[in-house]
């Protein structure tokens, strides 16, 4: 038996010598061959920089430096054919698999390639493929590119498509191709801590897909999508032939409010939580620039929000539920059919927010609203007290809330019931002729009613009416934005032997009001004193005061047509 074990050592040292060889011996005397034999079958131009056998892993043909197609076509540092070594021995020309290696390929070179392959009839094809690997690529897509691309595509014996699997990203997306008639496929993707390469702002802690692949479309049959705390689910459709295109109908959306605003990219403080369901579609030249193009119409929810007016605010405003119908656009976005609870009432109106320049523009009515706490929203201290109805149009500047209440146009008249004036008691102010500076106290009424303008000098009541079981009055109050206070009230104090109309100045703080009779009232109070006498002297007298303060005093009466519009104001 020595002698067969010296003929086993000496074939297997032939063998080896012969790899060898072919190893060595080089081959691109036959790349013009394979460029052509190549661009035969698939009916473009190819490119191939070296050709070589590799002996290990297992005996492979590799392709180096190969192009396919022309500008935007397939490129590739290299492809490797690896040969079924049995299939080889019984006479059958089968390739066991194909790895493709770091490169790219176009998008549109590919469909050629997949019509192609799919139109080919099994009869025509020489030569069997098992499975084709990818490793490293990337797809180019109108607009942006995807990869590197790790795949597998398997086929049966007769040549046709099994499977399909890709992943990205260490595999922290995939999806998985199934064939299906009329040359579709059956998609599954799903996604875990992935950032798409286009949207870096939007990463996504989850993703499932399943739907059906087309030549020119992609329909999703349902979808779930997360990402930091807002979850969208649904069904759609996306186009691509022509550019992109998406329909999708949002069966369920939920998310808090601040991972919406930071989305969206505002400077605006809103805490919450948010429900939608409507259709969005979107229609743009590249993948990437749909994010600007979406439109959406649906009903909205939020509960439980609130939003900080202005950082010097001791409290912000705060909202039980929010309820609209919600149309938005790329450059607007509009409410209707607008309700809201809040502070124990109701608010009702349209809303629009113009993306372009951010400004806001509402018409709004309100219905018994707590004025205690809306008013701690808006401002440090609580002039007034007492349960609201009222309506206004307004409009300001989201990206100026700094600026409160400069950012802001107000138009709108209001009816207080049951409330009180805080840190002023009017009934003594316009009882105590003899005390020239009268701060303190409070003032209760039944009813308060006027016109309230807000505009960057503040905010401006007019035609004020104030009637209690002791006192009526009527007037004007201006509150600048540093709070200083100017007005004037003509009050009638009941049971004060005719004194009727005391004209009253308005002066101070927001925070330590003062309230005094006229220099005019008080000069004709006199003067009537000492002709008529006490009582109806002096009655006779402020009223003459006050007439002629009326007559040559000055009139700095803002408009108070509530039916205007108020302009935006001017951004700086």
């Amino acid at each position: 038996m020595r002698w067969l074990k010296r003929i086993l050592v000496g074939l297997l040292a032939l063998l080896m010598l012969a790899m060898t060889t072919a190893y060595l011996i080089p081959l691109d005397i036959y790349v013009p061959e394979v460029e052509r034999a190549l661009g035969e079958q698939l009916h473009e131009l190819v490119s191939v920089q070296h050709l070589r056998i590799a002996a290990l892993p297992l005996p492979h043909l590799e392709l180096q430096e190969v192009r396919l197609g022309g500008q935007e076509g397939i490129v590739a540092r290299s492809i490797n054919v690896e040969p079924d070594l049995p299939a080889l021995l019984a006479g059958k020309m089968v390739v066991r698999r194909i790895l493709v290696r770091d490169g790219t390929a176009s998008l549109a070179q590919v469909r050629k390639l997949a019509d192609l392959f799919r139109n080919a009839p099994a009869a025509a094809q020489s030569v069997a493929v098992r499975e084709l690997q990818l490793s490293g690529m990337s797809l180019l897509t109108p607009g942006m590119m995807l990869g590197p691309i790790e795949g597998k595509l398997e086929f049966v014996r007769a040549g046709e498509l099994e499977r399909a699997w890709f992943a990205m990203d260490e595999q922290k997306i995939t999806a998985v191709l199934l064939p299906l008639p009329e040359q579709h496929f059956s998609v599954k993707a799903q996604a875990h801590a992935w950032v798409p390469p286009q949207l870096p702002q939007m990463p996504l802690d989850d993703l499932q897909i399943e739907g059906v692949l087309g030549e020119q479309d992609f329909v999703a049959q349902k979808f779930v999508v997360a990402s930091r705390g807002i979850r969208v689910s649904g069904s759609g459709k996306v186009e691509f032939s022509d550019g992109w295109r998406v329909q999708a109908a949002l069966t369920q959306i939920d998310a808090p409010l601040e991972q919406v605003m930071a989305l969206l990219e505002k400077p605006v403080e809103l805490t919450g939580a948010i429900s939608a369901k409507g259709a969005l579609s979107g229609k743009a030249g590249t993948l990437g620039a749909l994010k600007d193009n979406f439109r959406f119409s649906g009903e909205v929810l939020i509960s439980h929000a609130t939003a900080r007016i202005a950082a010097g605010l001791r409290h912000p405003l705060v909202f039980d539920q929010i309820r609209a119908r919600v149309a938005v656009q790329p450059e607007h976005l509009e409410l209707n059919a607008l309700e809201a609870r809040l502070y124990g009432g109701k608010l009702s109106g349209t809303m629009s927010i113009n993306r372009k320049d951010t400004v806001l523009a509402a018409e709004i009515a309100v219905n018994g609203i707590a004025m205690q706490s809306l008013v701690e929203a808006l401002t440090n201290e609580v002039l007034f007290t007492g349960s609201m109805d009222g309506a206004a149009k307004f409009s300001m500047r989201l990206d100026e809330f700094e600026r409160f209440p400069e950012n802001l146009q107000l138009a709108g008249n209001f009816h207080l019931r049951n409330g009180v004036l805080t840190k002023v008691d009017l009934v003594q102010a316009a009882s105590n002729l003899g005390k020239t500076n009268t701060a303190g106290g409070t003032t209760r009424f039944d009813d308060l009613t006027g016109l309230l303008n807000v505009d960057a000098s503040g905010y401006h009541f007019r035609k004020l009416k104030i009637a209690s079981g002791s006192l009526n009055a009527e007037g004007k109050v201006d509150i600048s934005p540093s709070l200083q206070l100017g007005g004037m009230l003509d009050t009638d104090v009941k049971g004060t032997a005719g004194l009727v109309s005391m004209p009253m100045v308005v002066s101070g703080t927001l925070n330590n009001p003062v309230v005094r009779p006229s220099k005019s009232a008080l000069a004709g109070a006199a003067v009537g004193t000492a002709i008529l006498g006490p009582g109806l002297g002096t009655a006779v007298g402020i009223k003459i005061g006050g007439f002629l303060n009326k007559l040559f005093g000055k009139n700095d009466d803002k408009s108070s047509n509530k039916d205007a519009v108020p302009k935006p104001p001017a951004k700086k």
